[in-house]
């Protein structure tokens, strides 16, 4: 009797020992797929960030000489581009915080959300095609 039960706590011990082990690889992996998943929204979001520089830029040049041609001065044209350019500046730091906020919810939102947006179809609150509403109010008073 002694035996079996010395016996069962050891087995007991070796599937807590198993358990604790795959309970720690899991959290492993999943530190790993939400490293990732920051890495590759982070690295996305430079691209992006590059190109919207880029293309700011290059509209604004444009502005600048279009604004030199139709006012006849180079000086002026550029001028009000870069007013333009303290403006936008200006609301950049003056809404500070609600970007901020903005860009960290849309961090913590990937990173709470366990499920990839492309492999899930979207939540509708649509009836199933399981579930069979009846079609008009005569037949829900009959039924």
């Amino acid at each position: 009797m002694k035996r079996d039960s010395e016996q069962f706590f050891q087995e007991i011990k070796k599937d807590l020992t198993r358990y604790g082990e795959l309970r720690l690889e899991l959290l492993k992996l999943g530190a790993y797929e939400k490293a990732g998943k920051v890495f590759s929204v982070l690295s996305y979001s430079l691209i992006l960030l590059t190109l919207a520089f880029f293309l700011t830029l290059f509209l604004f040049l444009a502005l600048g000489f279009f604004l030199s041609e139709w006012l006849h001065s180079t000086g002026v044209g550029f001028s009000i581009v870069a007013i333009l350019y303290v403006m936008l500046v200006g609301g950049v730091v003056a809404f500070k915080t609600k970007i901020r906020r903005l860009i960290l919810n849309a961090i913590l939102d990937m990173l709470m959300n366990d499920e990839d947006d492309e492999d899930t179809p979207p939540v509708t609150n649509a009836p199933h095609d399981n579930d069979h509403p009846a079609t008009n109010s005569a037949e829900q008073t009959a039924g």
